[in-house]
């Protein structure tokens, strides 16, 4: 009997550790229940507010959490030269946050119409913010002054360490992601196009803009990675919006000149206690054994 009491005993601390490991899986970098992408500090192309810090994802029972930090204010911000149009200025700011399901390499998948996006920063582009569904990507770094490819952007030296993230941290890592395999294994200026904003999709709900006070009690800290931008964006929106399983998550600049990825995984049925329920079971079991023994011996 003290040894079938045993085993269920460790089953059940055993499951509950296994749960809460899985949660953690897919995360880049886990840290109170936010998956974080902590972008290089040094490759902005143009200067610190074209610097992305870092992103965050977090699923809430059914809610999708989303945090971005870096240089770049919400409303973004005017160069006064275009590199495109000398002599006259450019608006840049952030693009679109996009979510891919499909397994497959970001182009690929783009071309498929099997992404989904979300706008939050509304420059006026004839799209409405909020959750897209069947999108297909398009470029608009030429349109805001900024690289017309990917292999420009790293053969000007903008390659560092964790170049869009830890998940995508080398820019092999990123061609890899970004294109299909022909393409990654010979990345040129004609083959690697920024697909940075949405092209084609179906809104599918709205979003909600957050404050900090609201992000900090959330749990967020970007802090703890030394990763606090001047400015922190965050907003949410329904988890029924957006696919289920793993995925990679991605935003660009409108000009190309900073990005950052992150892998995760959604939940189609969130299960936020499973892990924690199991375990806290586990430790009672625990506890009542260790007093039944306890009264046993003073008997």
């Amino acid at each position: 009997m003290r040894t079938k009491r045993a085993f269920f005993y460790t089953a059940a601390l055993t499951l509950s550790m296994m749960l809460l490991a899985g949660q953690n899986a897919n995360a880049g970098q886990l840290y109170n229940s936010w998956d974080y992408g902590i972008d290089s500090f040094s490759d902005g192309s143009g200067g610190a507010v074209f610097d992305i810090k870092g992103m965050a994802v977090k699923q809430s029972g059914d809610k999708v959490y989303i945090a971005l930090t870096g240089g770049m204010p919400l409303g973004g911000t005017t160069d006064p030269d275009d590199y495109w149009n000398q002599g006259h200025s450019v608006h840049i700011g952030w693009s679109d946050l996009f979510f891919n399901f499909s397994g497959q390499d970001f182009q690929t998948a783009s071309n498929n119409g099997q992404l989904f996006a979300v706008k939050f920063a509304d420059y006026g582009s004839g799209l409405s913010t909020g959750v897209y569904q069947g999108v297909t990507a398009k470029s608009i770094t030429q349109e805001h002054g900024g690289y017309s490819n990917l292999k420009w952007y790293y053969d000007w030296g903008w390659g560092q360490n964790n170049t869009q993230g830890t998940d995508l941290a080398t820019a092999q890592n990123v061609y890899n992601y970004y294109y299909p395999t022909t393409v990654a294994q010979n990345p040129t200026w004609n083959n690697t196009p920024i697909l940075n904003a949405i092209g084609n999709g179906t809104k599918v709900g709205n979003i909600s803009m957050l404050s900090d006070s609201e992000l900090s009690a959330a749990g967020l800290d970007f802090g703890h990675f030394s990763a606090t931008g001047d400015y922190t964006i965050g907003f949410a929106f329904d988890k029924a919006l957006i696919g289920s399983g793993d995925y990679v998550s991605n935003i660009f600049l409108e000009c190309g000149n900073d990005g950052d990825a992150l892998k995760g995984n959604f939940k189609s049925t969130p299960e936020p206690d499973a892990g924690a329920g199991l375990f806290i079971l586990g430790l009672g079991f625990g506890m009542i054994k260790m007093r039944q023994r306890r009264k046993s011996l003073l008997a």
